[in-house]
């Protein structure tokens, strides 16, 4: 008796560890906002906002339209001088196409579809598009 019940509760713990995660809006806003803040060290904006606007979701594999609003502490001079980038560099030029020469305490609201996958238990960030430029909220005085 004692070992059938010992049984069934090994058997009912592992049947609900192996469940899959299902694709929620959590889901979407913690992958992108730990995304988005492990691109740089020391980081080169903070996730202000992360709005999801659609998600569909098929088993394993779900998008997502989202609207993501950066706030810059610094301007784009002063972030290359920080992470020592030279012109040149691949990822000076990343920045300067994803971000723009943006100005300290800028907000940007960026419009994108993201695409997730499930592998094993857990979903990751496949890929993504632009939906259209981002909207530039300048520098306000009591932003800075």
């Amino acid at each position: 008796m004692y070992k059938a019940l010992l049984i069934f509760v090994c058997t009912a713990v592992m049947a609900c560890s192996s469940k899959p995660i299902p694709f929620t809006d959590y889901i979407v806003s913690n992958l992108l906002r730990d995304n988005l803040m492990g691109l740089a060290e020391p980081p080169i904006f903070s996730v202000e906002d992360i709005t999801i606007i659609q998600m569909q979701n098929q088993e394993e594999s779900g998008n997502a339209i989202v609207d993501v609003r950066l706030h810059f502490l610094n301007d784009f001079d002063t972030v290359a001088k920080l992470h020592k980038l030279e012109p040149h560099n691949m990822v000076y030029k990343q920045y300067q196409s994803s971000f723009g020469t943006f100005a300290a305490g800028e907000q940007q609201v960026h419009h994108a579809e993201y695409q997730f996958q499930r592998r094993g238990s857990k979903w990751f960030i496949v890929g993504s598009r632009a939906l259209s430029p981002p909207d530039i909220l300048p520098a306000t005085a009591s932003a800075l």
